[in-house]
């Protein structure tokens, strides 16, 4: 089951002359192993021939052969400072047809020349493109990369939709089969097509010749390969979030410009791209000094983020474009604190002694967990932050929500203020699983008062309201609760399918069959009956 908010951690394998070569400084294993370790990632081994290490979901930079080196060459002191990319303007064009925007409606591109495409650089790249999928890109939803060879295209180029009978030839076959045909027999359209699901119309790239580059985000075609001889490289970059895939493409170019690739600009309708100017971000030296426990002056901070491929020019870090990890000054302290060394941090014993027990609170949630996976049902744990639009509008009703003041994106503007849209957006990604789908999640919700819930979701064909109220009934009956249960109403619910739960008259749940609407509104055509039950409330009214 894909469930949203769980990212594991990517593991590359890169080769290590081609890393040293990179780095521009000959290592032994010990120092690689020891310098590694510390730049913030978790080294596996090092072998005569290859490194294997673990990227950090924070740190999509990273996942390249160019990238990994890039950094580490900053860390060791090679090449400190702040890499700058120069973008040549071009007369590329890529035209984005209104019919994507309800499909895939985000895309953007570029072009690298020159590329001297090793068998270390294809590896590389090759590489590159499959982690940030199935970890930046949350396998290919948010952002699915293409790579083709520019000069089998013909500019302009256009971003649409075609119906399923319209043919092509994908990568690994040798004959034009339908985009239906794709989604059925081809093992990446068998392994993806449920990002598709529901849509009668699928995104396709087409050039000026009308050939197909690729139908994003399932594959490319046969007619624009790249290959061994292949010198000049056109990405593009299609997902459902804007800032992700501009961040993808900006990773992608600079790690192609790592190996002497030319960047080449694509006006994409009233914007170009890539833009890779640093970023920058105000920093307050006591706040870092106070976070770090140290005593930094300004030169010391400006030698510390050069370390980390950054520059310091009072108040401000400035960062390069491919760091998507960097959102606030606490990052910057992070990065500061991998280049001044954890090992030169002093260990210090607190002036207070005191015996540490478990949360009481916390023995409650967890007896709740075992319960609720006694019953069958399989944990699931999504992110605070969310959408207004998930929190309200699909839900059929209006919540207030606590707003960001400077959320990066819009699909994580607010914080949620219940548990149940998160989970309905864990099931409509999972659509392709078999039923029943059983779920629920302990977590924080924010009213604004910051309160625990717990929320239980079932989808099955024959779901009911009686079948949501046994799992219920059976969870208090196990906690020794006496509560009554009264009809109520709620947009979210089918009116007369929809009640509220009391204990010693305190409101503390809501349970029923979620209305047809919201499941259409989360594209669900299975009928699903929830619960969400307020546990702060209910360990209080134990205590």
């Amino acid at each position: 089951m894909h469930v949203a908010a769980q990212i594991k951690m990517p593991t590359i394998t890169l080769n290590k002359q081609d890393v040293l070569k990179q780095i521009g400084k000959s290592l032994s294993d010990e120092k690689l192993k020891d310098r590694i370790s510390r730049l913030g990632t978790d080294l596996e081994e090092v072998t005569k021939g290859e490194i294997t290490v673990e990227i950090f979901p924070n740190r999509p930079d990273l996942l390249s052969s160019e990238g990994f080196s890039r950094a580490l060459a900053s860390f060791i002191g090679t090449k400190k400072g702040l890499r700058t990319y120069s973008v040549k303007a071009s007369d590329y064009i890529a035209k984005i047809d209104k019919k994507t925007s309800k499909v895939r409606p985000f895309a953007v591109a570029a072009v690298v020349k020159d590329v001297n495409l090793t068998d270390e650089a294809i590896e590389s790249l090759m590489q590159v493109q499959e982690k940030l999928h199935s970890t930046h890109g949350r396998n290919r939803k948010k952002a699915s990369i293409g790579v083709y060879d520019l000069d089998k295209i013909k500019f302009p180029i256009t971003y649409t939709t075609k119906p399923q009978s319209f043919k092509f030839t994908p990568l690994e076959t040798n004959k034009p089969i339908t985009l239906k045909q794709i989604l059925e027999i081809h093992p990446k359209g068998k392994d993806h097509a449920y990002l598709l699901d529901n849509f009668k119309e699928y995104p396709i790239w087409i050039d000026a010749n009308n050939q197909v580059l690729s139908m994003p985000p399932i594959i490319n075609s046969e007619e624009t390969r790249v290959t061994e001889k292949t010198k000049n490289l056109f990405i593009d970059v299609t997902g459902t979030d804007k800032n992700t895939i501009e961040q993808a493409l900006n990773i992608i170019v600079t790690s192609l410009a790592e190996r002497n690739g030319k960047i080449y600009s694509v006006k994409i309708e009233k914007e170009t791209f890539p833009n890779l100017k640093p970023k920058k971000i105000k920093i307050n030296r006591d706040y870092i000094n106070k976070i770090l426990g140290l005593k930094l002056i300004d030169s010391q901070i400006k030698t510390l983020v050069s370390k980390m491929g950054m520059d310091y020019k009072k108040p401000n870090v400035f960062y390069p474009a491919y760091r998507a990890d960097i959102l606030t000054q606490i990052d910057i302290a992070e990065d500061i604190a991998i280049a001044y060394g954890y090992e030169n941090f002093k260990e210090e014993l607190p002036n207070v002694s005191t015996i540490a027990q478990e949360d009481t609170f916390e023995i409650f949630k967890n007896k709740v967990a075992d319960i609720l996976v006694g019953f069958g049902l399989l944990e699931t744990n999504t992110y605070n932050l969310t959408n207004k639009k998930s929190q309200s509008k699909l839900m059929n009703t209006e919540i207030n929500c606590v707003e960001l003041e400077n959320a990066l994106n819009q699909d994580y503007n607010v914080m949620r203020a219940w548990l149940t849209p998160s989970l309905l957006k864990v099931l409509s990604e999972n659509k392709h699983r078999e039923l029943p789908q059983k779920i629920f999640e302990i977590g924080d919700v924010f009213t604004p008062e910051e309160k625990s819930r717990v929320c239980v979701l079932i989808a099955d064909s024959k779901v009911d309201y009686t079948y949501v109220r046994q799992i219920l009934d059976s969870l208090l009956s196990e906690l020794n609760l006496k509560y009554t249960i009264k009809e109520t109403e709620h947009p979210s619910f089918i009116p007369g399918r929809v009640a509220r739960l009391s204990v010693k008259d305190k409101e503390v749940a809501y349970l029923g069959e979620l209305h047809p609407k919201v499941l259409t509104n989360f594209e669900l055509e299975t009928p699903v009956a929830a619960f969400e039950l307020n546990l702060s409330d209910l360990y209080n009214i134990l205590s």
